[in-house]
Formats: structure tokens, C-alpha cells, sequence
């Protein structure tokens, strides 16, 4: 009786440790990460840093788990990073990534190879290669090519059934689960009432097996996390490409101002259209050359203002608009002081088009970058497509001035009619502008380049390495 009695009392006991063997959360290894790039003394950083990036999108998507060469070896009986291949899928090892960092003339690569040694996870055997300027962003783009290739649901496995309807899973804190109530991708209901670090005690609807799988939904948003990186490499372009390096010790956004209201006007009115493009030496372009369509355009613009209103009086009005003598009609008059009141908008559209085309030719980035939507509305709402010329869309941004200032003329020469008609007109489109300008995406190859995934056609150059001149030429591929 007394024997009993005390097999009872330890049956509970007996039943913890039971479940506590069952319910085992050894740290489970999903990705190899291995990286083969030639450690010289120019790639080992970048390359370390872009192992770790790689290390790092596993982690923040919370589905594979992920450990580098060095550390597998070190926890397994696997000799060396060489016999990991065969030896992997023995540790539960789910996918293999293999990275390598190199520098072409001044092109930092990453060749990324993934090779699945599991057919449920979303990565297919492929390679990838993604490229840059600026090496800081070699590991944001890895990380976001890894980002891009998971899934939206987080695919955990039966490991232990514990009774008809309580089972422990491969998948926990780590993953992001919590204790609550999940519905699985297939509707059912998944109650989580103990969660380790990598394995769950949940309860489920229906009867599974171990080695079935369950689909959930995500706990992390891809969205938020591509878009945190895409922001963080378009600062490191501003930050990289900013127009402060043609300045030394000179603030590039003060030049900007003065330039625009001071030197280019004054500029334009000695040498109209030409003077544009001298002023965007004030700035620190040198040994540059003019957009000579823009020179032109600016040069026909400023005498087709100062000369259209004595043409339509046939050479007999006054040549100066605040002077209207008896052949100069009402409507002449009017329109006679919109041209000449708009000559400082047309200096100013001259030169935002010859600092769009100097930005782009030195590969630069324009002040107030890093806030360039804000900036690109600000400066439309004064300049007529000077939001567009500002991100440098400079057809866009002709488009927009000659069809405002167009109809500014008509609506100055008449007075009634479909004046007003006109005038809603000139609002819609200074509306839509706003909009464009806020929207478009800027048009400077090497901000372009640096945000791409990776479009890029057959590039041949020459640049420095070390103390000699080095020929290159690459290419690449959409994938």
C-alpha cells in the first residue's frame, strides 16, 4: 500500500521528466554560412562585415537559423570548413550560403551562392551578385537579397507528440513566437502554452505526426525591414556623393542659395543662357563643359521676352514694359510685364538645368539630398519644374515650365473670355507637378546605381589602384 502510495506521488514527477527529455531545445543550426573570399588586406573588412550582414537577415526574418563556418566546426566533430558539404545534412543543416567579396577597378561584388540541401526551404539553387561604389553598401545589399528570398510564413515541424493534441515544435522565442493563439495558414488553430528559445509546447487541432509541417504566418514584416534598408543606403549615397566634397571647408547648401539668387542672375543678364552655366562654378564644378541645348534654350527664352511684345507692335511700342505709350494696347501691356517679371524664373530654370546635367556628369548628389522629396516640392512650388530639374528629370522639368509659363502668358494677355478657364488650368497642373515632384524618382546614375538591384549593363573604365591606372570592364545580369 505504502509502495503504492508513493509510485503515485512521483507519477507526476516522472511525467516532467519525461516531458523535459521530450521537450529538448538544443540550438539548432538551419544555414552554413560560408564565405570564400581572398582575405587581402583590402577585402577582409568588408568581407567580415558582409558575413556578418549575411548572418544578420537570417536572424531579423526569424525562420532559418543561421552560424558560419568557423562556429560549426567548432560545435560538431566536423574536422574542417571542407567537409561541411558532406556532413551537413547529418546536423539538420537546411541550406549552404557561399560568399565571396571582390573589388573590380572601383566596384565592390558580393557573389552569393545558395544551395538548398532541403526541399522545403524558399531558397533555390542560384547564384546572386550584387555590386557598388560605396562598400558600405555591399552588406545592406546582400542583406536585402536575403531579406527578398524568404517567405511570408514561418514553416515550423512536429518534432514530439506528446498526447493526442499537445506537441512540441521546432520553432520559438527565436522565431518570434509568444504564448497565445496563432491560426495557421490552413485555418486551424495553434495555442502556444510554453515557448523556449527554439522549440514550443502547443496545442494544435487535429492529429499530426512528428515530421508534419505547420505554416504560420510570418512574425516579421519583410516590408518594414527592405524599407529600413533602402533608407539606410540612401543615406550612405548622400552622405558618400554629396556636393560638400567639391567644396572643401564650404557649406555646398548656402553655395546653392547664393549661387541661385545671386551670382546666376546676375550671370544670365551679362551673358543670358551662358551665364547659367558659369555660375555653376560657384559650387565647385570645374573643368566641366555646358549642356549647350540647355545654353540655348535659355538664351531663346530671355530674348523671346524681351522681344516678343515689341514684335507684335511691329517695332513701334516701347521697349521697356512699365512705359505704354498709344501703341501699346492693354493686353501688349500686361503681357509685357509678365515676361519681364519672369526673366529671374527663367535664369533660375537655366540654371537648374545646367547643375542637373554638372551633378550628373561628375556623379554627385545636389544639397538637401537626404531630404528629397520635401526639397523637390519646396523648390517646385517656386520654380516651375524645379522639383523635377532638382532630382534631375530635366525633360520633365522643361515640360512643366514652358506649359505654366505659356499659359501665365495667355492668362496676362486676356483679360475675359476663358480667362478663368485658363487660370484652373495653370492650378491643376501646378498641382500635378507637386505631386510629380514628390514622387519621381531621381534620375542621377549614381544615385540609381547605388539603389538598383543590380541592372547594370557592360561597364568599361580605368581608375586608380594603388600608385598605376587599372583597366576594367565588367557586366552583368538581371536575376
Amino acid at each position: 500500500m505504502r509502495n503504492a502510495f508513493l509510485i503515485i506521488c512521483l507519477l507526476p514527477v516522472y511525467a516532467m521528466l519525461c516531458m523535459k527529455a521530450v521537450y529538448a531545445d538544443d540550438m539548432p543550426v538551419d544555414v552554413i554560412i560560408i564565405n570564400t573570399s581572398i582575405q587581402t588586406p583590402m577585402i577582409q573588412a568588408l568581407s567580415s562585415i558582409t558575413q556578418n550582414a549575411v548572418k544578420e537577415a537570417f536572424e531579423e526574418c526569424k525562420q532559418l537559423v543561421p552560424a558560419d563556418a568557423e562556429s560549426f566546426v567548432s560545435m560538431t566533430d566536423v574536422q574542417a570548413p571542407g567537409d561541411i558539404i558532406g556532413k551537413a545534412h547529418l546536423y539538420g543543416v537546411s541550406l549552404l550560403v557561399y560568399m565571396r567579396v571582390f573589388l573590380v577597378g572601383p566596384v565592390y561584388y558580393c557573389e552569393l551562392s545558395f544551395k538548398p540541401l532541403d526541399d522545403k526551404v524558399a531558397f533555390k539553387e542560384e547564384t546572386v551578385t550584387v555590386q557598388g561604389t560605396i562598400a558600405r553598401n555591399i552588406p545592406l545589399k546582400v542583406k536585402r537579397e536575403i531579406i527578398k528570398r524568404h517567405q511570408d510564413v514561418l514553416q515550423c515541424t512536429v518534432k514530439t507528440k506528446i498526447d493526442a493534441r499537445t506537441y512540441v515544435v521546432n520553432a520559438g522565442q527565436w522565431h518570434g513566437l509568444a504564448e497565445k493563439t496563432y491560426t495557421l495558414v490552413n485555418g486551424k488553430q495553434c495555442t502556444v502554452h510554453v515557448v523556449r528559445r527554439y522549440t514550443a509546447l502547443v496545442q494544435l487541432d487535429g492529429d499530426y505526426t512528428s515530421g508534419d509541417m505547420l505554416a504560420l504566418n510570418s512574425t516579421v514584416c519583410k516590408k518594414d525591414l527592405l524599407e529600413a534598408i533602402t533608407a539606410k543606403i540612401h543615406e550612405n549615397v548622400v552622405f558618400e556623393r554629396s556636393g560638400k566634397e567639391l567644396l572643401k571647408g564650404d557649406s555646398d547648401s548656402k553655395r546653392a542659395i547664393e549661387a541661385c539668387c545671386v551670382v546666376n542672375p546676375f550671370g544670365n543678364i551679362l551673358l543670358p543662357g551662358y551665364g547659367a552655366f558659369l555660375a555653376t562654378h560657384y559650387l565647385g564644378f570645374t573643368h566641366t563643359e555646358p549642356r549647350w541645348e540647355g545654353v540655348y534654350t535659355g538664351a531663346a527664352a530671355v530674348m523671346m521676352q524681351l522681344g516678343l511684345v515689341p514684335a507684335l507692335g511691329k517695332g513701334k511700342v516701347n521697349f521697356f514694359p512699365w512705359i505704354q505709350d498709344r501703341d501699346k494696347t492693354d493686353a501688349q501691356y500686361r503681357l509685357h510685364v509678365y515676361l519681364w517679371a519672369t526673366l529671374p524664373v527663367t535664369y533660375t530654370v537655366a540654371f537648374f538645368d545646367q547643375l542637373a546635367y554638372a551633378y550628373e556628369r561628375h556623379r554627385y548628389l545636389p544639397p538637401f539630398f537626404a531630404d528629397k522629396d520635401v526639397t523637390a516640392v519646396l523648390v517646385s512650388a517656386i520654380v516651375p519644374g524645379g522639383g523635377l530639374f532638382y532630382k534631375g528629370n530635366r525633360l520633365w522639368g522643361y515640360g512643366y515650365w514652358l506649359s505654366e509659363f505659356t499659359l501665365g502668358g495667355v492668362v496676362a494677355y486676356k483679360q475675359a473670355g476663358n480667362r478663368n478657364i485658363l487660370l484652373g488650368i495653370l492650378a491643376g497642373i501646378k498641382v500635378v507637378e507637386l505631386f510629380h515632384a514628390w514622387l519621381a524618382t531621381p534620375a542621377y546614375t549614381v544615385y540609381s546605381y547605388e539603389l538598383s538591384h543590380n541592372i547594370t549593363p557592360i561597364n568599361v573604365g580605368m581608375s586608380s589602384f594603388g600608385n598605376e591606372l587599372c583597366f576594367y570592364t565588367y557586366f552583368s545580369k538581371n536575376y
